[in-house]
C-alpha cells in the first residue's frame, strides 16, 4: 500500500545549523526512518498517524535536544516484542506513554499528547525541568508513578476522566498552584504524589476519592484549606504534615477509622479541628507540634490516643476534649504543653504512658474521674509542680490515689472541691470594653488571675470581690487567658480575645 508522506521542515541557514521545526505523518515504526540524520537539529516536533514504543523509543535516543512535542493527532498502538525497548520492558499498550520515554528532557517546555491517551507511564517525564505546559488530553485514566517528578515548572490542569495518580507522580512540582479535581472520577492518590509542591495553595478532592497514599501532600507549605470526601477510606501516616499554612481542614465526614501516624505533623497554623464519629483512635503524632492548635473536638468512638499524638500543641489551654470511652493513653502525648492549665482525664482511661504530661510546667489543676487510678508509666508528670497542682477524684478513691506513686505527689481534692463548672452568664462573665477586661461573678471571686498567651502573669488579685475590672492598655497582644477561683474552690479557665 502506498504510503502517504507529509514533511515540512523549516530549516534555518547560518555558520552552524540551526533549530528546527519538522512536521510529518507516519505509521507505527516508521518515525525513525523519516527522520533520518534531521534528528540532530530538531527542536520542536509535531507528528500525526500511528506511532508505537518503536517511535517513543527513537524520541528517547535521538531527540532529546526537543523543546516542543505535538502529538495530539497520533494514535498510540500496541506493541509486543522480544527486544526491549525503554528500560526491561517488552509489552506495551495502545493508549499508553511507554515509561521513562522522555526522561530528562531538560530543555522540554510544551507537550500536547494523542488525544486518546488513557495512560502515562511510569516516570514518563521525571526531570523535564523546564516543562510548562502539557495538554493530558480528553481520556486519560491514569498517571503512574513518578510520572512528572521534578518538574520545577509544570503548572497544568488535570482531566475529570482521572482515576488514579501514582507514588511521587508530581513530586516537587513547585510551580502548582491550583487542583480541582472536584467533577473527575479519581479514586486513588498514592504515596508521596504531591510532596514538596510548595507553591500548591488549593486542592480540591472529587467525591468519589477512596484513599490517599503517605505523605501525599507533605510540605505544601502553601496550602492553606483542605476537605476530605466522604467515601474517603483509608489514608496513609503524613498526608499533611509541614503544611505550614494550612488553616482549615474539614474531615468530620469521612469514614475513616483512625487519624493516622503524623497526619497534621508540624502544621503549624492549623487552629482546630473536628475528627469524624467513626475514629477510634488518634494516631501517633497526629498533631505533633501543632503550634497554633486551641481546640479539638473528638467523638465518643475515640479509645486510643496514640504517643506524640498533641505533643508541642503548646496554645492548648484546657485538655477537656477527651472523651468519655478513651481506654488508653500513650507516651508523651501531651509534652510540651506549657500553657495547659488545666486536664481531665475520663472515667474509662486504664493506662497512660511514659512522659504523658511531661513539661506541661503551667498544670493548675486535673481532674480524674476513674474510680482506680490509672495505671501510669515512667514520669507521667516530669516538670509538672504536682504539690501546688489541685487533682480532684472520685470520694471514694480518695485512700487509692494517696497511696499510688506518682499520683500521690498532687495536692488531692475531692472532685467536688476543684471541679470546672461549664461556664455560662449566670456563673460568669468576661468581656472587653475597649482595653479594658470586665468580669462578673454570681458568687464571690477569691482570686483573679490574668495572663498572657505567652504564660506571663499580668495581673493576680485576691480577696473576696463579684467584680473585677483589669486594664489591659499597655499589654500588645489580643489573646489572654483569665483563671478564676470561687469562694467554693471552683475554678474556671477562659480564653478572651480582645479587638485591638
Amino acid at each position: 500500500m502506498r504510503k502517504l508522506l507529509y514533511i515540512v521542515l523549516f530549516l534555518s541557514v547560518g555558520k552552524h545549523l540551526q533549530a528546527t521545526n519538522y512536521n510529518c505523518h507516519t505509521e507505527a515504526g516508521q518515525l525513525q526512518s523519516l527522520i533520518g540524520e534531521q534528528h540532530r537539529t530538531i527542536t520542536n516536533l509535531t507528528v500525526s498517524g500511528t506511532i508505537d514504543v518503536r517511535d517513543f523509543a527513537f524520541i528517547n535516543d535521538s531527540l532529546f535536544h526537543l523543546t516542543g512535542i505535538d502529538l495530539a493527532d497520533c494514535t498510540i498502538d500496541a506493541f509486543e516484542s522480544r527486544d526491549i525497548y525503554l528500560g526491561n520492558q517488552t509489552r506495551f499498550d495502545a493508549n499508553c506513554i511507554p515509561a521513562n520515554t522522555f526522561f530528562g528532557f531538560q530543555e522540554l517546555t510544551t507537550v500536547r499528547l494523542p488525544r486518546n491517551t488513557e495512560k502515562i507511564g511510569k516516570g514518563a517525564f521525571a526531570g523535564c525541568t523546564k516543562l510548562k505546559d502539557i495538554d493530558l488530553g480528553n481520556n486519560l485514566q491514569e498517571i503512574a508513578g513518578f510520572a512528572f517528578c521534578d518538574c520545577f515548572s509544570l503548572n497544568t490542569s488535570l482531566p475529570q476522566t482521572l482515576e488514579k495518580i501514582g507514588e511521587y507522580a508530581f513530586k516537587q512540582c513547585t510551580s502548582f498552584t491550583g487542583i480541582d479535581l472536584s467533577l473527575s472520577v479519581l479514586r486513588s492518590i498514592g504515596n508521596q504524589a504531591f510532596l514538596n509542591c510548595t507553591a500548591l495553595s488549593s486542592i480540591t478532592l472529587p467525591a468519589s476519592l477512596q484513599s490517599i497514599g503517605k505523605e501525599c501532600f507533605a510540605g505544601c507549605s502553601s496550602l492553606t484549606g483542605i476537605t476530605l470526601p466522604q467515601k474517603l477510606e483509608s489514608m496513609g501516616e503524613g498526608c499533611f504534615s509541614h503544611c505550614i499554612s494550612l488553616t482549615e481542614v474539614d474531615i468530620k465526614e469521612c469514614p475513616l477509622e483512625s487519624l493516622p501516624p503524623y497526619t497534621f505533623d508540624h502544621c503549624t497554623k492549623l487552629l482546630s479541628i473536628q475528627a469524624p464519629n467513626t475514629i477510634t483512635e488518634i494516631g501517633e503524632g497526629a498533631f505533633y507540634y501543632c503550634t497554633s492548635l486551641t481546640d479539638c473536638i473528638l467523638p465518643e468512638s475515640v479509645r486510643t490516643i496514640g504517643d506524640y499524638a498533641f505533643a508541642g500543641c503548646s496554645r492548648i489551654a484546657g485538655l477537656s476534649f477527651l472523651p468519655e470511652g478513651t481506654e488508653k493513653i500513650g507516651r508523651w502525648p501531651f509534652y510540651g504543653m506549657k500553657y495547659l492549665f488545666s486536664a481531665k482525664i475520663p472515667s474509662t482511661v486504664k493506662t497512660i504512658g511514659d512522659h504523658a504530661f511531661d513539661n506541661c510546667t503551667r498544670l493548675n489543676v486535673m481532674l480524674s474521674y476513674p474510680t482506680e487510678p490509672p495505671i501510669l508509666g515512667e514520669n507521667v508528670f516530669r516538670n509538672v509542680l504536682q504539690k501546688d497542682c489541685r487533682l480532684g477524684i472520685p470520694d471514694e478513691s480518695l485512700s487509692l490515689y494517696l497511696n499510688t506513686p506518682q499520683w500521690k505527689e498532687f495536692d488531692i481534692r475531692y472532685l467536688s472541691e476543684v471541679d470546672e463548672q461549664q461556664i455560662d452568664d449566670k456563673a460568669l462573665k468576661a468581656y472587653f470594653e475597649q482595653k479594658m477586661l470586665i468580669v462578673n461573678s454570681y458568687e464571690p471571686m477569691h482570686r483573679i488571675t490574668l495572663y498572657t498567651i505567652d504564660g506571663r502573669t499580668i495581673y493576680q488579685k485576691q480577696g473576696k470581690t463579684t467584680e473585677a475590672k483589669i486594664d489591659t492598655q499597655s499589654y500588645s497582644g489580643e489573646v489572654f487567658i483569665l483563671s478564676v477561683q470561687i469562694e467554693s474552690g471552683k475554678y474556671y479557665h477562659l480564653k478572651l480575645g480582645r479587638v485591638n
